[in-house]
């Protein structure tokens, strides 16, 4: 086998928190490592976060990417190289009637509206939960009121609160929902996220699969929460990290170490062992 091409046709996709960064929200010089080797030898990275461009931008800079990031959750595909994007989904316009519904029950939600593509979001209610998003983030706070008229498309509502509280919403949603053509992702413990229909991760992650020629069972997709879900089952080869949520680990073809423990750097001497071994 030729090692110089070890990895051509193979895409690696993984989320960021919880997956590829450690708890410190940093990438070990192991996972690095590794990922420039995954390269070198042909393949195929990028990312899968619920984050936006401009918060993606420090970690791309100091990883070998090569194909376009999934962004917000699946609803942009991000191409940093031509600072564009190139497929984005946005919500209806009757997920305001949603969000309307969703604060009438819960009226102590934090919620912020992702409304330019790739830019910091709006902030319809505060509470310690987005303002702590916000300072992680870096955001800077753009506050706004629901009567508002915001001229560009909405592609996601994040909603924030304490994990105990937040349950209680996520449990409500589809009661809420009524008939809009919207999703629900829970991208962490304290975040719920209203998605527009068809983007996901796993959408998009089809989509780049074929903007880059690469077949989705030559796809290796890795994540840790809900979110992740629908990406690590329409991957060919869907991957859990130790520390993922059980649904995860269940329809996963593969589990890794822990996001603490190089996860990334894990799979893919895993990916290359069953390749040597295989001719996979």
């Amino acid at each position: 086998m030729n090692q110089s091409g070890l990895f051509s046709d193979y895409l690696l996709v993984t989320d960021m928190d919880g997956t590829l960064l450690n708890s410190e929200k940093d990438i070990s010089p192991e996972n690095l490592a590794a990922i420039e080797r995954f390269t070198q030898h042909g393949g195929r990275f990028t990312l899968a976060t619920g984050r936006i461009a401009s918060s993606v931008r420090r970690y791309v800079n100091r990883l070998p990417v090569n194909a376009p990031v999934i962004l917000s959750n699946g609803a942009v595909i991000y191409d940093y190289e031509g600072e564009k994007s190139l497929w984005v989904r946005t919500l209806p316009a009757s997920c305001r009637n949603v969000l309307k519904r969703v604060l009438e029950r819960f009226p102590e939600l934090g919620v912020e509206i992702y409304a330019r593509d790739g830019h910091a979001p709006y902030i319809l209610q505060d509470n310690d939960t987005t303002e702590r998003h916000r300072r992680i983030e870096g955001f800077a706070l753009q506050t706004i009121r629901l009567t508002d008229a915001l001229s560009e498309p909405w592609i996601k509502i994040l909603f924030a609160w304490e994990p105990a509280w937040l349950d209680e919403v996520a449990a409500a949603v589809n009661e809420l929902t009524g008939d809009a053509e919207v999703v629900w992702v829970r991208s962490d413990d304290k975040y719920l996220e209203m998605l527009p229909q068809g983007a996901t991760k796993g959408h998009a992650l089809e989509q780049l699969s074929r903007q880059v020629g690469v077949p989705m069972e030559r796809c290796v997709a890795m994540g840790d929460h809900l979110n992740d879900l629908e990406m690590i089952r329409r991957a060919g080869i869907g991957i859990a990290v130790a520390n993922a949520h059980p649904k995860l680990l269940q329809s996963a073809v593969h589990s890794c170490k822990h996001h603490n423990e190089h996860a990334v750097a894990d799979v893919i001497a895993w990916l290359e062992e069953r390749i040597k071994q295989r001719g996979w």
